[in-house]
């Protein structure tokens, strides 16, 4: 397996449960209450039209989508040898 993949998986992994942190922390200062399931969805209606704090957002969902992507790498990369 190559380091700098697990390296990378560990640094999106990071990354996503930072902007999550954050994500509800920002939550529950505009709503007073922040739903863990459905997380994504109160802080889209809390930041109507903010485009730095929607940013958060969407570096969370990108950091698990490279989250998956590595993992598939690393997977295929341990089956083929």
């Amino acid at each position: 397996m190559d380091p700098l993949d697990i390296v990378l998986l560990f640094a999106a992994a990071i990354l996503a449960l930072f902007s999550r942190a954050t994500m509800k922390r920002l939550a529950l200062r505009r709503f007073g209450r922040a739903n863990e399931a459905l997380l994504e969805v109160d802080f889209w209606r809390a930041t109507s039209g903010e485009a730095l704090t929607r940013g958060i957002l969407f570096v969370e969902l990108l950091s698990w989508l490279a989250c998956i992507l590595l993992v598939a790498a690393l997977a295929s990369k341990s089956l083929v040898r």
